[in-house]
């Protein structure tokens, strides 16, 4: 399935789902700023940062009609996310749609990172990160500091199980951290020297030690 064809089924399908009827409130879900730079590396990277850019209007105007624009493009973001990772669509369009707006933006942030390369020690859009460095400046978009350490950050962080985990918390194992994509042991993260920022799965032999947290607690 192309990523026009997600996109299409997406809005196709939207009549299923009830969030827009019930917006959340703008004041409480406005994030710090949006810092957006493209990647050519992946289409998913744009598409992502304009989610990030209709959802700040929305924050900033109430105009329902960017939160409508939003809702659609994270639909098809998730739905594009999962048929890349073999797993459901809606499972993970609910998953998204269930987590609060400050999980959504910084899921949203590290997705429109998707292609960039990793840098040991970096964390500059568009052109290099590291682990800690993704998942810090993804929880910025969202007003929230977080050390440039994975340890650091986990340790800041609120500990929840893996069943109550939302999309968009850390998931760390000594020495890496990444961000839950809501459903499967799915994340988002920069893995390592020589590769770019990428969705894929905790590693069958960490699932176990694997310990999930939330920022905002």
């Amino acid at each position: 399935m192309t990523l026009r064809t997600t996109f299409h089924a997406t809005l196709v399908a939207g009549a299923l789902f009830t969030g827009i009827a019930a917006l959340p409130q703008a004041a409480a879900a406005a994030p710090a700023r949006v810092a957006y730079t493209e990647s050519a590396n992946d289409a998913l990277a744009p598409l992502a940062g304009q989610a990030l850019i209709d959802w700040q209007a929305y924050v900033t105007t109430g105009d329902r009609t960017a939160f409508a624009e939003y809702y659609r493009i994270r639909n098809g973001i998730a739905a594009e996310v999962a048929t890349r990772l073999s797993l459901d669509p809606t499972q993970m369009q609910v998953a998204w749609r269930d987590a609060d707006p400050a999980h959504q933006v910084a899921l949203l942030a590290a997705l429109s990172q998707l292609g960039t390369p990793y840098r040991g020690f970096k964390a500059i859009p568009g052109v290099g990160f590291d682990c800690s460095g993704l998942t810090s400046w993804a929880w910025s978009q969202a007003g929230v500091v977080l050390d440039h350490q994975s340890r650091k950050q986990i340790q800041a962080s609120k500990i929840v199980t893996a069943v109550n985990a939302q999309a968009g918390d850390l998931v760390y194992y000594p020495g890496h951290v990444m961000i839950y994509l809501g459903i499967a042991n799915a994340i988002v993260h920069a893995p390592n020297t020589g590769r770019r920022v990428e969705v894929g799965f905790v590693g069958s032999h960490r699932v176990l030690s694997a310990r999930y947290g939330n920022p905002v607690g």
